[in-house]
């Protein structure tokens, strides 16, 4: 091989070094602001006095099929600490062909609707019926300050709802609720899981806090003010529609707040196996144009108004999945140890060493256990699997938007229901 071929390839790999540098520096910038808003908030919340809770709140629960977790969630709706007049519980039995509806009858003060519709299936519908069912009534209509969307085989902490209020208070009109697992510790797959939903639902959205940028809304636990849905109806339907609906949101200038003192757990597949079908949901489900163009029109925009949250929500977008970083950094990693130059080794461990950073901003946030620990050794597993999910299996067209239900394991849900806290 000549001289000059190995200097361009030097510079080529170089060259290819720094497009993922970005990105990695980036999540470094948030971890860093991770930390520094977890200090503030332990200081803040040490001063914080408990207040009788003002805003009133409808909790929504769209559910498809779930007869086995909705009576977690409705038995952890019923011990709330929240004035019990503030608040009321909607549950929509979506499609549903077990005894979901039922079962959510059969607790106390909570308003069960039944939807059956076999062309437009999934949550977003569920969620776009309910809210026009509510708004319709004469005892719901302008009853709500804020809706709160929850899932079916979750659980929330007690005091969730006075967390939610004070930012209310403060004036915030979109929140989010730290989205984590409920059965961290039960199999390898749930504590990488686990790892992964701490990276994403709490690191980044508490940096993008302190970076006064905005939270992502992930589904689960998030909270609109009803204003803000009237400025803005839900008319988000695909799988990604909390994604969808917080770009909406980013778009228009308006900014979601993170709210980690609000916790909300899911239950998880405990096998490589169960997670396929979620994980397949979650990445099939294309939003309606690709993330860049998005991105691109958020530049633009931040360029012409000179707006903050619309140029992080930009970098947060392009950012690429961390098994494509981690794939590609120890690609570039083994490459530069061929193609040696002190340039191309030296980016190659620091990119590295930032994904090191990152991870290990997680576990700091985890505080697992030495248990916790050797269930890393199945990351390369998982993370070849994410790769294959997202190169290869959501641009298959097969999949589609439908509310397909996760198999759980029946045996870890009524552990989880036990314990509950990871």
């Amino acid at each position: 091989m000549s001289m000059l071929l190995i200097v361009w390839l030097r510079w080529l790999l170089a060259g290819g070094e720094l497009l993922f540098l970005l990105p990695i520096a980036y999540l470094c910038l948030v971890c860093l602001a991770a930390l520094l808003e977890a200090r503030r908030r332990a200081r803040q919340e040490a001063n914080v006095t408990e207040q009788a809770g003002v805003s009133r709140f409808s909790l929504l629960v769209p559910a498809h099929d779930e007869e086995v977790t909705l009576p977690g969630l409705l038995k952890s709706l019923q011990g709330l600490t929240y004035a019990r007049e503030h608040y009321r519980i909607y549950i929509v039995a979506d499609n549903s062909h077990d005894r979901t509806a039922e079962i959510a009858r059969s607790s106390e003060n909570v308003r069960v609707y039944e939807r059956f519709d076999t062309e437009k299936r999934g949550k977003g519908y569920a969620l776009h019926w309910l809210l026009g069912r509510i708004e319709t009534e004469a005892d719901g209509a302008e009853w709500a300050d804020a809706y709160v969307i929850l899932d079916a085989d979750s659980i929330v902490e007690p005091g969730f709802l006075a967390a939610l209020d004070r930012e209310l208070a403060a004036g915030a009109v979109a929140l989010q609720m730290h989205n984590t697992v409920l059965n961290g510790s039960d199999s390898p797959s749930t504590v990488l899981r686990w790892l992964a939903l701490t990276l994403v639902n709490h690191v980044r959205q508490l940096g993008r806090n302190a970076l006064e940028s905005s939270a992502t809304l992930t589904g689960n636990g998030m909270c609109l003010r009803r204003t803000l849905l009237q400025r803005y109806p839900w008319q988000s339907f695909s799988v990604t529609e909390d994604y969808q609906y917080y770009l909406q949101l980013v778009e228009q200038g308006e900014r979601v707040r993170y709210v980690p003192e609000a916790v909300v757990r899911s239950h998880m597949p405990t096998s490589f196996e169960q997670m396929r079908t979620q994980d397949i949901r979650w990445e099939s489900g294309a939003p309606e144009q690709p993330g860049w163009k998005t991105a691109l029109r958020l530049l633009r925009l931040a360029a012409r108004e000179r707006d903050w949250v619309r140029l992080e929500t930009a970098f947060e977008l392009l950012t690429p999945p961390l098994s494509l970083m981690v794939g590609g950094s120890v690609v570039l990693f083994l490459l530069s140890c061929v193609l040696y130059s002190w340039l191309t080794l030296g980016l190659a461990c620091a990119l590295l060493l930032g994904l090191a950073c990152y991870l290990g901003t997680g576990l700091y946030f985890m505080r697992p256990t030495r248990e916790t620990y050797q269930a890393l050794w199945h990351a390369p597993r998982f993370m070849l699997w994410k790769l294959w999910v997202y190169l290869v299996v959501r641009r298959s067209k097969q999949h589609s938007a439908e509310w397909v239900r996760t198999s759980r394991s029946s045996v870890a849900l009524g552990n989880s229901e036990e314990g509950g806290q990871v």
